[in-house]
């Protein structure tokens, strides 16, 4: 059976570089708490689901910008708080 042809992936439009992109930093996100690196985990994990916001949006999902809307402002929490401990 022969493959299927890969798709065009210049034909997508922003929302398919967003969504890809944003998993991938979220990957490396997961990566780096899994290696206990931190603070940088948490800016991983927040420019990822920062994209999965915008995603929200342009998909109209409320109910994935509200969850995205939640994990943002708990990182952005940790982001602020890694900060007061470094100074």
């Amino acid at each position: 059976m022969p493959l299927p042809p890969l798709p065009n992936l210049r034909a997508r439009g922003p929302g398919f570089w967003i969504e890809w992109i944003s998993t991938a930093v979220l990957i490396t996100g997961v990566l780096l708490t899994s290696l206990n690196v931190y603070p940088l985990n948490l800016f991983f994990n927040f420019a990822g689901n920062l994209g999965w916001f915008v995603i929200g949006f342009l998909w109209r999902k409320w109910s994935l910008i509200l969850v995205q809307t939640i994990i943002l402002i708990i990182y952005f929490g940790g982001i602020i708080g890694s900060g007061l401990r470094a100074s």
